[in-house]
C-alpha cells in the first residue's frame, strides 16, 4: 500500500492516527478519558517538508498552501508554546477555510496540551478563544462545554452569566445537574479539571426518549459511558 501524501506539498507522510477507545469518563469539556487521553500528542500530524498540520495530512486541500506559507503560520513556531504548536497550526488552517467549529476544537485541544505542560496561563488564553468562537451557540453539547471552558479560563462572571442563559433555555435533568455542579465550582473560583461523572447524580441513567435530537442523544450517550 502506498504511503499517504501531504495534500499541500505531496511529501510522503504518516497516515492519520487512530486513538484507542476511552475506558474512563471524559472531562466536562469532553476531553476523552484514558487511554485516549494520553495520546493527545499524536492527534495532529505535521508534514516534515512544508509544515502543514492536520489529523489527516492527506485530506488537507491544496488550497491551504497560502495559509501554510503565510508569515502568521510560520511565526507560530517562535511565538506559541511548543506543545500547542501542531494544534495552533491546524486551527489556523481551519480558520483560513472559515471552519469555525473545527477551529474551536483545534484550539481546545491546544488548551489540553497546555494543561499537560502545566502552562495554565496559556491554557486560559486558548480557552478564552474557544469561548469566543462558541459564543451564542444553541447546541446543547457546545453550550455545556462552553460553560466548562469559561470556568476553566477563570472567566467566572461570564461563566455564571452563561449558566443563567443555559438554565433559562430549559435544560433537561442531566443538563441541570451539570449546570448546578458548574455553578458550585464557579462560586468557589475553581479552574480545575472535573470528570463528567462527578457532575451527574447517582445513579446515572439514560435520558428519556423525548430528548431525541441527534446531537443531544450522541452527547448524552458519551456522558453516560464509564
Amino acid at each position: 500500500m502506498s504511503a499517504a501524501q501531504c495534500g499541500v506539498c505531496g511529501t510522503a507522510v504518516r497516515s492519520a492516527f487512530r486513538a484507542p477507545q476511552p475506558e474512563i469518563a471524559p472531562d466536562l469539556d469532553m476531553r476523552p478519558g484514558e487511554p485516549a487521553r494520553s495520546t493527545l500528542r499524536d492527534w495532529v500530524l505535521v508534514c516534515p517538508n512544508c509544515g502543514a498540520a492536520a489529523p489527516d495530512l492527506a485530506a488537507v486541500p491544496p488550497s491551504a498552501r497560502p495559509v501554510v506559507e503565510s508569515d502568521e503560520y510560520r511565526m507560530l513556531s517562535t511565538s506559541v508554546l511548543e506543545e500547542t504548536l501542531p494544534f495552533r497550526r491546524w486551527a489556523l488552517i481551519l480558520a483560513g477555510s472559515r471552519d469555525r467549529a473545527g477551529q474551536a476544537e483545534a484550539l481546545l485541544q491546544a488548551a489540553w496540551a497546555a494543561d499537560d505542560a502545566a502552562a495554565m496561563a496559556e491554557a486560559a488564553r486558548l480557552r478564552t478563544e474557544v469561548a469566543t468562537l462558541w459564543d451564542g451557540t444553541d447546541d446543547v453539547e457546545l453550550g455545556l462545554r462552553r460553560l466548562d471552558v469559561l470556568r476553566r479560563a477563570g472567566l467566572f462572571e461570564a461563566a455564571e452569566a452563561w449558566a443563567t442563559v443555559l438554565t433559562e433555555r430549559g435544560a433537561d435533568e442531566l443538563g441541570r445537574s451539570i449546570i448546578g455542579f458548574q455553578r458550585v465550582r464557579i462560586a468557589a473560583r475553581d479552574i480545575g479539571r472535573h470528570l463528567i461523572s462527578s457532575a451527574l447524580p447517582p445513579p446515572a441513567y439514560a435520558p428519556h426518549v423525548s430528548h431525541g435530537k441527534r446531537a443531544t442523544t450522541g452527547f448524552w450517550s458519551r456522558l453516560l459511558r464509564k
